[in-house]
């Protein structure tokens, strides 16, 4: 029953943008991530730098859109819950 009005939320159209959002970060990521491994001897290493700063950032953003995702869906379940309760 709480799992069900759970799921609900998280596919309510702003989290599930969110949720694309976030998959699409993380996605990019590891595509960096997998062509560093092809391009380990043909890129300089100020290139690679570059490209594992970048990884590193996305991964950072991805941790942060989330949180924020798993906040809201909280956030909204707990005040469903407690005006229901009224």
């Amino acid at each position: 029953m709480d799992r069900e009005e759970l799921k609900k939320l998280y596919n309510t159209p702003a989290n599930l943008r969110l949720k694309h959002i976030a998959l699409c970060v993380i996605g990019l990521a590891i595509a960096i991530l997998i062509s560093m491994i092809f391009l380990v001897d043909k890129v300089s290493w100020q290139l690679w730098y570059f490209l594992r700063g970048c990884a590193g950032v996305l991964a950072i953003i991805f941790v942060i859109i989330v949180a924020i995702l798993v906040y809201r869906v909280n956030r909204a379940y707990i005040t469903g819950n407690t005006r229901n309760k009224k």
